[in-house]
């Protein structure tokens, strides 16, 4: 990974029901065959999204909950939404927790996938409230967000999603994830007037009305690395990226802006497949991952925010100012993601058909 948020250029980020009804019989067969990296007895197995945030999970989770239970966690890659299924069906789960996108919560927990989660063991009352973070299959991991960052020959910048429509007060190309869950259908819906609070269930139809009135001036990016680059030569005067790959190209030289004010919220979350061969340890990890001073550590290590507010009480007032969910996004519009978990495949069609119209 180039920079920390490289989330949604994983296999599993588009990922629909309609993917996991597809699976091919040699993926269930790749499933059933001897696995090559059996872990030891007791030993954690971590289906994570790799690079720089699994190093700074080591340091900041691994390596601490290892030296204080004696459970190993080995890490793989690869934590598509269909491999689980793959397993699960097969009889052969081999992972034992997995980082995911907050919608499997729920296609997860539908398809009989996971385990519920032991709140006799794993703690969920420090855990910031509402949204639906904690359900009874899964436990919020971080928080991270995408949010507006514009070329700094615009001063002031756009104030507004609506300043962010209009082409005239600021001309060029907008930057906009490719995938119907980039939250620039939300975007459109705040430009053309919705109240936050009344944005789920989303009126696609209306989103991709005001979309089309920008149309000739969007950039759809594939990966957080085209984002990057595309604010950072100037080849999208405003895009709305993930809030890391801002930080990271402001950084780096770009002359760019960020308005924090204009961000959308989300998260990810942790899951227990079902059969997982070390279920209790994996219950014991989530325990200990959500206290106060590992979602501190992991904050400090990375740029993604806590999801139990009492870290930020361990975390300095400069380093809380660039993490996601920090007082700088106080105005953040936290994503519908229990309407995405239930919607993705619907909404992905008609985005498609209107990129094709």
């Amino acid at each position: 990974m180039t920079s920390p948020r490289d989330w949604t250029s994983r296999p599993h980020r588009g990922a629909s029901r309609r993917d996991l009804l597809k699976l091919s019989t040699a993926a269930l067969a790749s499933v059933a065959a001897p696995s090559i990296l059996k872990a030891q007895s007791g030993e954690l197995v971590f289906a994570s999204w790799g690079g720089s945030w699994e190093a700074a999970m080591r340091e900041a989770w691994f390596k601490p909950f290892t030296q204080k239970t004696g459970i190993g966690i080995r890490t793989v890659s690869g934590n598509a939404y269909g491999r689980i299924q793959a397993m699960v069906e097969a009889g052969k789960t081999e992972w034992d927790i997995v980082e995911v996108l907050p919608d499997f919560q729920w296609i997860g927990a539908e398809k009989k996938l996971l385990e519920p989660i032991d709140f006799g063991v794993v703690d969920k009352t420090p855990i910031m409230t509402g949204n639906d973070l904690v359900t009874p299959y899964s436990v919020p991991q971080v928080l991270f967000s995408r949010l507006i960052a514009y070329n700094k020959k615009f001063s002031p910048g756009p104030a507004t999603f609506a300043d962010v429509f209009d082409t005239k007060k600021f001309p060029g190309k907008r930057a906009f994830y490719s995938k119907a869950n980039g939250a620039f259908l939300e975007a459109a819906l705040l430009a053309d007037g919705v109240a936050p609070s009344a944005l789920y269930p989303l009126d696609i139809e209306r989103a991709l009305k005001k979309l089309s009135t920008i149309r000739d001036d969007i950039l759809f990016y594939e990966t957080n690395a085209q984002a990057e680059q595309f604010i950072t030569d100037g080849q999208a005067v405003i895009g709305l990226v993930p809030d890391g790959r801002a930080l990271s190209a402001k950084k780096n030289g770009a002359p760019i802006e960020i308005a924090n004010n204009l961000a959308f919220l989300t998260w990810s979350a942790m899951v227990v497949p079902k059969g997982a061969p070390r279920a209790k340890q994996a219950m014991q990890f989530l325990a200990f991952a959500l206290t106060p001073d590992a979602q501190a550590a992991i904050a400090k290590a990375y740029t993604y925010g806590p999801v139990v507010p009492k870290a930020f009480e361990m975390i300095p007032a400069e380093r809380a100012a660039i993490l996601s969910g920090g007082p700088q996004m106080k105005d953040a519009v936290v994503m519908g993601e229990k309407w995405w978990g239930a919607n993705l495949a619907a909404a992905t069609e008609k985005v498609n058909a209107w990129k094709l119209s």
